[in-house]
This record gives structure tokens, sequence and C-alpha cells, in this order.
């Protein structure tokens, strides 16, 4: 808690000379701040009010450990004194440190600090003055482990026995990123997709053999099956989010949750859009899975009419001798919601594994749900889709680009924002023609 305490009373410093920098510009010119200056000057204001905040709650926590340290109760073969210096966080009288209970931080978090330290590092060195990305993560209160991934680019030598400390953090916070962004796309919560690797052309069965019964004498069929070749190509998605420079310098937790939550919701929404749609491939992304299937014709929203056209949707599998082993129904939660709800005459619910979130199933199917997912509902068997993907993702940011989100534009450098863009290698394929089904409930007009 003292190291922590002394990272903010740097910061403070840090802050402090910053602002007296800017102070001292405007005085030996003559005259007061201009309107430029002046934003800086209120935005280092906020940054110093929120960390003094942050002093005082740290300090109001170490005197109430000292309080608890003055009444600790010895365990078992402690001195009262060894028990008050531990309550403290001292070394007893042989030396030994206390154990210390590291607070984790919240998973993808660690990311998102990362991002801000190299983010703010370089918008420092524009306003001339520079601080490295770690000096700037220890500015701004970031703990051990984000600190190590910033300088995880250092070079080291086999003789430093620290110096793979610093990818295993990265490993670790890296990963946890990956990790909420699978639990958050539809896509990533489906499993046995087959795994091939980038740039690769993978057999495929188009069709089965035959076989038939042959009379005496009779001619006999041809029995050969017919194949074709998938070809996995390498595709990348980007995600953007832009910011304000004065947010990014905040020093406030809920900026770190905002910048991990906005990631994840750019690159999920990526993924899933791009994996449910029925668009071709291309040079530049991957096919939907619904590319080349037709709808099944639906006949309404009753329960009747759904356990009919679920039937249906579910025979367009057998048709093609494809098992429903593996297979996944994904709709979208206000429809999953809808179906839970439908009672036969007694009141009983129509389809009983729907009233199961978490763990839905439908006529024995497991159940995704999700938003993108539309006015469908869509079978889909794993097994018939091959996946390629890396384990990681890269993250970039610029302050010099001009952006367009739809009839919006972000100039960058004109506006005093920044953007974040994250990049992961994904790809997909159909092994066959036949991998999904789906009923369309869409609104037509009339």
């Amino acid at each position: 808690m003292n190291k922590y305490l002394k990272q903010l009373l740097d910061a403070l410093a840090a802050k402090n000379i910053e602002l007296q920098g800017l102070m001292t510009k405007s005085l030996d010119a003559g005259q007061t701040p201009d309107e430029d200056t002046e934003k800086s000057i209120q935005v280092i204001e906020a940054d110093i009010a929120a960390i003094e905040k942050n002093i005082a709650r740290v300090k109001k926590q170490i005197a109430a450990t000292e309080a608890a340290a003055k009444t600790a109760t010895p365990a078992a073969g402690q001195s009262e004194d060894d028990a008050k210096k531990s309550a403290a966080g001292e070394p007893d009288s042989e030396g030994k440190q206390p154990k210390i209970e590291v607070v984790k931080l919240a998973k993808g978090i660690g990311f998102a600090q990362y991002a801000r330290a190299k983010l703010c590092s370089q918008l420092a060195a524009k306003n001339g003055n520079f601080v490295s990305p770690v000096d700037m993560a220890k500015q701004m209160g970031f703990g051990d482990e984000v600190q190590d991934l910033v300088t995880k680019a250092t070079l080291g030598t086999t003789t430093d026995v620290g110096f793979a400390s610093a990818l295993v953090q990265e490993n670790r916070l890296v990963g946890e990123f990956v990790e909420m962004l699978r639990a958050a796309t539809v896509f990533e919560q489906l499993n046995g997709f087959r795994a091939v690797p980038f740039n690769s052309k993978i057999p495929s069965q188009l069709t089965g053999g035959t076989a038939a019964w042959v009379g005496e004498g009779a001619a006999k069929p041809l029995t050969n099956p017919t194949y074709g070749e998938v070809e996995i190509k390498e595709h990348k998605l980007a995600a953007i989010t832009v910011y304000t420079q004065e947010l990014m310098r905040r020093s406030d937790p809920a900026v770190d949750v905002l910048v991990r939550d906005d990631l994840i919701e750019a690159s999920k929404t990526l993924i899933d859009n791009t994996f449910l749609d029925a668009a071709a491939a291309s040079t530049t992304r991957p096919a939907g899975v619904l590319n080349g299937v037709t709808a099944t014709p639906n006949t309404g929203t009753t329960a009747a009419a759904y356990e009919a056209d679920l039937l249906a949707l579910i025979n367009t599998f057998v048709a093609a001798n494809l098992s429903l082993d593996g297979a996944y129904f994904l709709m979208s939660e206000t429809r999953a919601a809808q179906i839970s709800l439908l009672r036969d005459a007694l009141g009983n619910s129509y389809f009983a594994g729907m009233a199961l979130r978490g763990t839905r199933t439908l006529m024995g199917i497991p159940v995704i749900t999700s938003q993108a997912v539309g006015d469908k509902i869509i079978l889909v068997k794993t097994s018939e889709i091959l996946l390629a993907q890396d384990g990681g993702v890269d993250v970039s940011y610029s302050d010099q680009a001009t952006l367009v989100d739809g009839g919006t534009t972000h100039h960058l450098w004109q506006e005093n924002k920044f953007a974040v863009r994250v990049e992961k290698f994904i790809t997909w394929a159909k092994r066959r023609p036949i991998a999904a089904a789906f009923l369309d409930y869409t609104p037509t007009g009339g």
C-alpha cells in the first residue's frame, strides 16, 4: 500500500510540474493562457484532483492498517510484536516478509491500461514532453504487471533471470483480453470447429458414394464420391474506437473499463456480423455461414408453427445426410424469450428446454443467443466449418488520420482525438455448401 502511495505522490508531482510549465509559458509571454493552453490546464487540474482523491483513499487505508496493527492478535507461535509487524506489512523479528495479498485487476483491465500508457506516452511526446511508456504507466498509478507488459520489448540476455517475466505477463494480460473477446461473441461460444492453418487448401467431399442391390447379370452403379477443395486464406479484422485526448489522460479507473469494453464490443460485433451474414468471400473477408443458403420458409410464430418450421429446418440436414451431433440453434435473445413463453392449453411450457437461460436447448439441440442474429433462427453444424486463427491481438494508435464512420467524419488531429485499433487474424470456410440452414422472420412490407 505504501508503494502505491509513493507512485501516486510521484504522479502528483509530475502533474504539478507539467501544470507549472504551462503557467510559466504564459507568464513569460506576459499574457493569460490562450484557449488551447487553458484546455490543457483544465485537463491537468482534473487529473490532479483525481490523483489527490486516490491519495486520500490510500492514506485512509494505511491508517486503518496501522490501527489494526495496534490491536493485532498473535497467531500460533507468533509474538505480539511480530503480529503487529505482520499487520503493518513489515518484516518480523526473523526478517521474514509477511505474505501480502495481491489484488488482481479485473479481466481485460490490465490490457486496457497497457494500451492507455502507450497512448498517453505518445501524446506527451507530441507536446514536447517525452515520457517513456513505462514512466507513464507509473505516473498513472498502474501496477507492476502492466509496467512489465509495457517494458516487454526491452532487450535482455540469456543470463538475465528476469528476462522472460515480461513475456509471461504479456501472455496473461493479452490472453485475458482475448478470452473476454471470445466469451462475448456467438462465434466463439460454438464448439467443434475443425482447426486448420492459414493459406492452405483442404480437400472436401461434395457428394457421397452410392450403393445399390444388384441383380444377376445387371449393371453395377458408379460408387465414386466427388471431391473438391476449400481454400483457407488469411483474413484480418480491425476494430477502431475513437477517444478524446482529454479522456485518455484522466487517472480514473472508469476509463480503463471504458477502453476495454469498447475494444471488445467493436471486435465482437464485426466477427459476429460477418460470420452470420450471407456475403461471399473476398480478399478482405471470409464468407458468411449463410452464403449460398436459401431460407427455409416459415409458417408463423405460434407454438405449432415454430415446431413445424424447426422440423423442416432439421430435415434440410437430414436430406444432406448430416447428423445433428455438434449442431446449434442460433437466435436473438428476444426470440428465445418469446419461444420460452409459449404455453400449451394446460399452461405448461411448450418448449421446456428454453426456460433455462445459459443452458437452453430446443428440440434437444443447444441454443446460443445474440442480438447479432437478428430476425433469423439459424441451425449450424460446426464440424462442417474450417477455422484458422492466431491466439493474440495487435494494438496500434494514431492521432493523424481522418476516419469515416457512416455519416460521421473524425479529423483526429484537428479535434484532439486519438484512435485505438485492434487487429486479429481469423478466417473460416464451409467444408461443403451445406453447413447451415435458417428461418427468416424479417418483416416484409405491404
